[in-house]
């Protein structure tokens, strides 16, 4: 990796604790990078640092765009030798920033002004481990089309509180763009894995090391395009991506947790629960059996509405399902 990094202001401020912002940077659209930039730069919060991880080592950001938008606080930008997506990028940052805590960005988003302020004033407890907010949604050309994310992606369900790893497991709702995490949590979750997106895995760890705390309010414009990495069944056109995303894709995920996971007894039960359900699903999905129904129907405690689904996957037609996808990809189911 190799390291450039700009001055442009001299913050020396003892009674705030630095925040690190991590930007991941691939091959940005230059209108929406520019706007996140001066959203960052304009953060209320006065005691910021920002390392940036150039991903595109073929295309690389120019830094003349720090030089003119990063004017408040000290950045570091990093070159990557290779493309390596974004746990990876985020997991090499998470290894060299210097704050106290870490705030993950994209890089076609907007933050509101008061973001960082406001959940830096939440960490009101020694035992908070991680603070995360709503968001609001935009579209390409920055109109706001939800007031909250939740009105797009209904299963998201925000919650406070203590032991909330297991249903972190099932369903994410801490989004890494509007999270900041303490540093000691976030280095305790190197190496990320693989399986999980590094928002999902760092809130697992978060939990399991004290209380995730949730802000009701809609801090960061969460930019919705056809390039976002992740969404509401992404990759999913038919039955055989179906198939591939949401049961051998999921039940790879949890051996893998098993694996890394061994130590916390309290998630062992939890994780070998949902690898029989899974490995039923997986044997129905092809063969079809009263055996396989059975077991399906006996292990639904996580999964009723994509079991009742399964059930009549295999005699459903192709183009039925297709629809069923497209509404549910627009929030409708």
């Amino acid at each position: 990796m190799e390291f450039d990094q700009g001055l442009n202001k001299n913050i020396n401020d003892d009674k705030l604790p630095l925040v690190s912002i991590l930007l991941a940077v691939y091959k940005p659209n230059e209108k929406w990078f520019i706007e996140q930039l001066i959203s960052l730069n304009e953060q209320s919060y006065e005691n910021l640092e920002l390392f940036v991880y150039n991903d595109c080592p073929d295309f690389p950001v120019s830094e003349e765009f720090f030089k003119k938008y990063i004017t408040n606080f000290n950045y570091t930008i990093v070159s990557g030798k290779i493309n390596q997506g974004s746990n990876k990028v985020f997991e090499e940052l998470t290894q060299i920033a210097n704050g106290e805590f870490f705030a993950y960005c994209d890089q076609d988003d907007i933050w509101e002004k008061d973001k960082i302020s406001i959940m830096m004033n939440a960490f009101k407890e020694d035992d908070i481990t991680l603070v995360c907010s709503d968001l609001s949604i935009i579209d390409e050309n920055g109109k706001k089309t939800a007031n909250s994310i939740t009105e797009i992606r209904k299963r998201i369900n925000y919650k406070s509180g203590y032991d909330l790893a297991e249903g972190l497991l099932e369903r994410n709702f801490v989004t890494g763009c509007a999270m900041i995490v303490r540093k000691n949590i976030a280095k305790k979750a190197i190496p990320f894995v693989d399986s999980l997106v590094h928002d999902n895995w760092i809130a697992i760890i978060a939990s399991l090391n004290g209380k995730i705390e949730f802000v009701n309010k809609p801090l960061v414009r969460y930019r919705q395009h056809n390039s976002n990495q992740t969404g509401i069944l992404k990759g999913i056109y038919d039955k055989n991506t179906y198939y591939k995303f949401k049961i051998e894709g999921v039940l790879e995920r949890y051996i893998s947790l098993r694996d890394r996971l061994r130590d916390i007894e309290k998630l062992q039960g939890h994780i070998n629960y949902c690898i029989t359900s899974l490995n039923a699903r997986k044997s129905y999905f092809f063969k079809p059996s009263l055996k396989q129904l059975k077991m399906i129907i006996k292990y639904n405690k996580y999964y009723k509405a994509s079991i009742l689904l399964e059930i009549f996957l295999p005699i459903m037609p192709e183009f039925v399902f297709k629809y069923i996808i497209q509404l549910t990809k627009k929030g409708i189911l």
